[in-house]
């Protein structure tokens, strides 16, 4: 437990959120979308009603009290389904790291029942209040609010965690994701990770696939990445030295990846975030 603590730590001490939207709804019967793969993650907060969320094929039925979160970048459906739709409290926003990824390899689940309510109706009552606030204090108030309800779920959510007997293995794993985090400016070969866990490589491969739903080598290439983009928008960097920071060595490759991957440059990317950063897109809940 204390190497998945540590990494929790070392993981959540960057963690930069941008709240889109935060809004209490009464649902309609007519609530549903299905198989859509959301750019943002998402926290339900139920207060009333039936409905069920699907993520990354497996269904939910949230009840009242209970507090949703659903990833960004995973397939999703959602529906009405019997008695009265859904009355909720709900928020978007983004991440600067993949949280779907990190919350599954520490074992935190999706869904949990809420103990103190008025804490939490007190966060998201701080993130509507200040979405159209022009205080120069607001932005502040929503960043606080957002990373208050993001430690408040994974404080209570790790508390529902009673597999204690799965940690030895998972926790070799948690170790080799931050060997990874911490050494992405270097060639990192199977072998070498595989090591680092103590697993088989084979074996290690199967492992990691299954906790992360990717290759080992497909979860280095994304962090990549996502450290490029914290880079480009916090750092005064050359793209050159974004490239070498992110083990890509060569501008050009790293500029070709960047775009394939976000469908942008990298020197576009930073400009339209730079440019965008006080811009709060309206979508659908």
């Amino acid at each position: 437990m204390q190497i998945t603590n540590n990494l929790l730590s070392y993981k959540l001490s960057d963690l930069r959120v941008k709240l889109i939207s935060a809004k209490y709804s009464v649902c309609s019967t007519e609530w549903r979308k299905e198989n859509f793969v959301p750019e943002y993650n998402k926290f339900y907060y139920i207060c009333d009603g039936n409905g069920w969320i699907q993520v990354d094929g497996k269904l939910y039925c949230p009840q009242a009290g209970q507090l949703f979160f659903a990833p960004s970048g995973v397939v999703q459906s959602y529906a009405f389904s019997h008695g009265r739709p859904f009355t909720m409290f709900w928020c978007h926003f983004t991440a600067n790291m993949g949280l779907s990824q990190l919350f599954r390899t520490i074992g935190i689940p999706p869904i949990m029942t809420v103990q103190d309510d008025a804490t939490l109706l007190r966060y998201f009552q701080q993130l509507i209040d200040n979405r159209s606030n022009t205080q120069p204090t607001a932005l502040l108030k929503i960043q606080s609010a957002l990373l208050e309800m993001i430690a408040y779920y994974i404080d209570h959510a790790m508390i529902e965690v009673q597999d204690t007997g799965k940690f030895s293995s998972m926790n070799r794993l948690v170790a080799t994701i931050q060997y990874i985090d911490e050494n992405l400016d270097k060639e990192l070969t199977i072998y070498e990770l595989s090591q680092t866990a103590n697993f088989h490589p084979n074996y290690f491969i199967r492992f990691f696939k299954t906790h992360l739903g990717v290759s080992p080598m497909r979860y280095i290439y994304d962090r990549r990445l996502e450290k490029a983009k914290e880079l480009l928008i916090g750092y005064a960097l050359s793209i050159n030295e974004i490239a070498n920071l992110t083990g890509f060595y060569d501008a050009s490759h790293f500029s070709t990846s960047f775009k394939k991957h976000v469908g942008l440059s990298p020197s576009e990317y930073r400009n339209l975030e730079m440019a965008s950063e006080t811009l709060r897109p309206r979508v659908p809940f």
